[in-house]
């Protein structure tokens, strides 16, 4: 059987159209079309440009069937954001973009009205001021008249699925980032929405990953091509890609990390809550418990503070510089508000150092190394409070996307957890959207057979503990009395 598929993986600040030629259960991935994801600015709001956005959508399509026959696509996309439509199904208003300053402290005056537990306990997501149910009240305290014309509520992939086909639905995936939808049920929270006063009919009916939307609209002049809701929340996609049909630890690693495991079922305790760890709807049902972690960002602001000083590493060549430097010299908490924002992150490093009484790391091998080790304790305090929370043990960490081609981390990760790593694959979010087609297009039975076929076709590899790890326990007990210090 040949099929190919086109998956659009849209990034808060790039997005790509990838073909996946699936051939007698070989899998090849060519990236077709890459371009900027920039929010904009207008009338003193931050905004997504959804038309940008939309034509990309449309010239990807275009290139890809200019070169191949195109059975099927998906499109996933970060998660939170949304844009209205009124009763005539237009867009009220560019999306906003989750970091526009409207929801700022907005949980100190939700509180009052339902409690942030509560929330909790009803949604089993993470409280943060981004999510959509926040973002959606701003609008309706802020904006009274544009809420009142609101008639849909789209979240971004369903939007961009919408303006190509005509249908208005919610994938479940991206919808469980909303802070709206119920994880036993996995519907619209109606107690929820009633508590804010919020319609109903503000929110399209759920579906499943593999829910087929039909075709491309023909007004829009395009080949005739199925769509498909795939698992639409970028970290859902890349999780149906992990090679493991046992229980396991995640980490979908990019300049943001997801760290998780796969439930049958949600898990709302107090041990959830005070951890502050997420319930996510992700494929057939499933649950991902999990934890936003910063990941790559450090590393990657670090390698363009080097460039500016005229030191230009490859990050092999940083890798090799940190495997010089002695070991555990200085411990950050990579989560630190100090290292949110871009800038001269060695100096920031150098200071959380010298505020924790730690030795001041000075090299640049020196520098890389606190990074990737403090990388792995993070990794390791968070599978702990997991573990606490599930109640369960675990003996292997599968590590997908871009950060799973780092070796001394995957090491590292491997020594702290004492547990096996499995790293890949690296284009674990597009085998993911890719799969969901497949599947729904009857290739694959399951989502066993799906990863029993990535374990055949992704480049993966494995890491083992150490006799080092030992010592790594004894740092681990210091790493977290330098957290307790920045309480």
């Amino acid at each position: 059987m040949q099929k190919n598929v086109l998956a659009f993986d849209f990034g808060a600040s790039s997005g790509r159209v990838i073909v996946g030629k699936y051939y007698h259960g070989k899998l090849e991935l060519e990236e077709v079309h890459r371009f900027p994801n920039y929010p904009v600015e207008e009338e003193g709001g931050l905004y997504w440009d959804i038309d940008y956005l939309f034509q990309q959508v449309i010239k990807g399509i275009e290139v890809a069937t200019n070169n191949y026959p195109i059975d099927s696509l998906g499109i996933d996309t970060w998660g939170v954001d949304f844009g209205l439509l009124d009763k005539e199904g237009q867009l009220l208003k560019k999306p906003r973009n989750y970091r526009d300053p409207r929801t700022k402290d907005i949980l100190a005056k939700v509180n009052p009205i339902l409690p942030l537990e509560e929330i909790y306990q009803q949604t089993g997501n993470q409280l943060m001021e981004i999510n959509t149910l926040f973002q959606l009240l701003a609008i309706k305290w802020q904006d009274p008249e544009l809420f009142k014309k609101a008639d849909q509520l789209l979240m971004m992939p369903d939007l961009l699925n919408y303006l190509l086909t005509g249908k208005k639905v919610a994938e479940r995936s991206i919808a469980s980032t909303a802070q709206l939808v119920n994880p036993h049920s996995k519907e619209w929270d109606e107690t929820l929405l009633h508590t804010f006063d919020l319609p109903k009919k503000l929110f399209p009916t759920l579906v499943e990953a593999g829910n087929s939307l039909g075709y491309i609209k023909p007004a829009l002049g395009l080949p005739k091509i199925k769509v498909f809701n795939i698992c639409e929340h970028d970290t859902a996609s890349a999780v149906v890609s992990v090679p493991s049909n046992q229980r396991f630890l995640f980490v979908s690693c990019g300049t943001w990390s997801l760290v998780g495991t796969e439930l049958p079922a949600p898990i709302i305790n107090n041990k959830a809550f005070h951890y502050n760890l997420t319930n996510e709807s992700g494929i057939n049902g499933s649950t991902r418990f999990l934890k936003n972690c910063t990941g790559l960002w450090i590393i990657q602001e670090v390698k363009r503070n080097f460039e500016a000083l005229g030191r230009t590493y490859s990050f092999a060549e940083m890798t090799d510089q940190a495997n010089k430097a002695k070991p555990f010299q200085c411990l950050i908490d990579t989560d630190d508000a100090i290292f949110v924002a871009p800038g001269n992150m060695i100096r920031r490093i150098q200071e959380y150092a010298k505020e924790t009484q730690q030795s001041i790391p000075e090299t640049d091998g020196e520098i890389a190394r606190c990074v990737y080790e403090s990388l792995a304790m993070k990794y390791k305090y968070t599978f702990l409070e997991i573990t606490d929370a599930v109640g369960a043990e675990f003996d292997t960490v599968n590590i997908v996307g871009g950060g799973s081609q780092a070796a001394i981390l995957c090491q590292m990760v491997a020594d702290a957890s004492n547990m096996r790593v499995c790293a890949g694959p690296v284009e674990a979010t597009a085998i993911g959207n890719v799969a969901v087609q497949l599947m729904a297009q009857g290739v694959f039975e399951d989502l066993t057979a799906v990863r029993e076929w990535v374990k055949e076709v992704a480049e993966v590899k494995y890491y083992y503990p150490t006799l080092n790890n030992r010592e790594w326990d004894r740092q681990f007990s210091r790493y977290q009395k330098i957290m307790n210090m920045k309480k």
